[in-house]
């Protein structure tokens, strides 16, 4: 609990047991939303996540990213109910035993409607043998909650868990992994993805792809081979620089749309997502809209003020008599963008 205690004040850093971002299931795994859940209730539960108690938290303050209906919830908590962890320590008798139980105890939610002064609650027990791995454990991870919650992609989690986890040693920078290990630790069911090429292209490159864009993290591999059948990947990860770093940081900030474009390197195709007829907005601000993800992602950095770069925007448009609505405007503001200088 030491490791949670010396993080109270950087909100932004979730603390998570090895063992449970080493979990591995081989006939189920837990779904991104449960996984998320996961490391809200731990995080909530601070230094206290490992005694016999009841927690709560209001529920706006573990949604302000991450909003669940009352369906989603209660499925969640089945699959939090239902999701076995297993156990190998030494218990208080000095006997090597295996425990096996659940997640969670309970999981709770209030439903009725509540003011700001008496807020709509979740409270829930963590299990015993959850508290005895958070009470047990001396292999700690830290992560980031903004890039927890951003993950879209199952397997980017679980990868994420897995780097971060070894990442703290500070002279371990790659490590090999057997091909069925790998995707059992990735979350991968045992009858899907079952060829390389399925694996690599559904679940491994694109799992590396979102992390690298989002957690502060570069991770690349090389294929591991027994004669010509590809049996194992040697992962390789590093931390980003600080420019890095400020990047991941400003994607994290920016909105949603048209973050997979930025990642694959594309950000005309968020163009493609928008309505047919466009309006660029000549008053007011563009924040909100489908044009600050395209500002956000064509922009140098530093990036300037995005404001300021609509008002330009629009007095170079309506200089050169060029419309502010219609199926170009988005192509027209990124190209406007890119040929901006950085933030001075």
């Amino acid at each position: 609990m030491q490791a949670m205690a010396d993080r109270q004040g950087h909100p932004d850093q979730v603390v998570m047991a090895g063992e449970i971002l080493d979990l591995r299931v081989d006939n189920a795994t837990l779904s991104l939303r449960a996984a998320k859940v996961l490391h809200l209730l731990v995080h909530a539960a601070g230094v206290d996540a490992c005694q016999n108690t009841r927690h709560s938290v209001p529920i706006s303050d573990l949604n302000d990213a991450f909003h669940l209906s009352t369906g989603e919830f209660i499925e969640t908590a089945h699959e939090l109910a239902k999701t076995a962890v297993e156990l190998r320590y030494t218990n208080e008798q000095g006997r090597k035993v295996v425990k096996v139980g659940p997640m969670l105890a309970d999981l709770e939610r209030d439903l009725d409607t509540r003011t700001d002064n008496d807020p709509a609650i979740v409270s829930w027990e963590f299990s015993p043998v959850m508290r005895v791995l958070l009470s047990t454990s001396n292999h700690w991870a830290a992560l980031s909650r903004k890039a927890i919650l951003a993950f879209e992609g199952r397997y980017s989690l679980r990868l994420y868990e897995l780097v971060s986890l070894r990442g703290g040693l500070k002279y371990k920078k790659q490590e090999r992994f057997d091909l069925d290990d790998l995707r059992r630790r990735l979350g991968v069911e045992p009858d899907k993805l079952v060829a390389w090429v399925h694996f690599r292209q559904r679940a491994l490159d694109p799992a590396i792809a979102e992390v690298n864009q989002l957690s502060g993290l570069e991770v690349s591999y090389d294929v591991v081979k027994t004669g010509r059948k590809i049996t194992g990947v040697l992962l390789h990860w590093r931390e980003l620089d600080p420019a890095g770093r400020a990047a991941v940081s400003r994607e994290l900030e920016s909105a949603r749309v048209g973050r997979k474009a930025r990642r694959d390197g594309a950000v005309e195709t968020i163009a493609d997502a928008t309505p047919a007829i466009a309006e660029f907005p000549t008053f007011g601000t563009i924040r909100g809209t489908v044009f600050e993800a395209i500002a956000r992602a064509a922009l140098p950095a530093p990036m300037r003020d995005l404001d300021a770069v609509q008002r330009e925007f629009v007095a170079w448009a309506q200089a050169g008599g060029k419309p502010l609505k219609g199926e170009r405007v988005t192509t027209m503001f990124a190209g406007f963008c890119r040929g901006q200088s950085p933030a001075s």
